[in-house]
């Protein structure tokens, strides 16, 4: 993208030298300030193609990861301020298991509280 902006404003300060120079230049030098204009300009518009088939190709990402469905989570039960799973006697920080999906067995603290050895969360009844 800078290299674009970059290729654009030479050849804007190319046009403002041909405007300057135009009356008093021989015409092989305006020939070869507009050959020069003419070669930033098409540098110019091969960036911007570039870049908008990037562009294109990124928002495909998008929009397929957007459809993308989730796996299904388990639906834990909750036991002393924790995630119990099915056929699991552990128990299982909440945090860790609603942001990231990871199932992280908690710590006994003392008889009322639990903690996640991950992120440190303090849970209880």
């Amino acid at each position: 993208m800078i290299d674009a902006l970059t290729a654009i404003e030479q050849s804007i300060s190319l046009v403002k030298r041909l405007r300057e120079i135009s009356k008093n230049i021989s015409g092989a030098e305006f020939k070869n300030i507009l050959a020069d204009l003419t070669n930033e300009l098409a540098d110019a518009k091969l960036q911007i193609a570039t870049l908008k088939d990037q562009l294109a190709v990124q928002a495909e990402q998008i929009q397929s990861l957007r459809m993308a469905t989730p796996g299904v989570k388990e639906k834990p039960s909750v036991k002393w301020g924790c995630y119990q799973f099915e056929g699991d006697q552990g128990l299982y920080c909440t945090a860790c298991y609603d942001t990231k999906g990871a199932k992280c067995l908690t710590t006994r603290v003392n008889s009322r509280m639990r903690s996640c050895p991950v992120c440190k969360a303090v849970l209880g009844s």
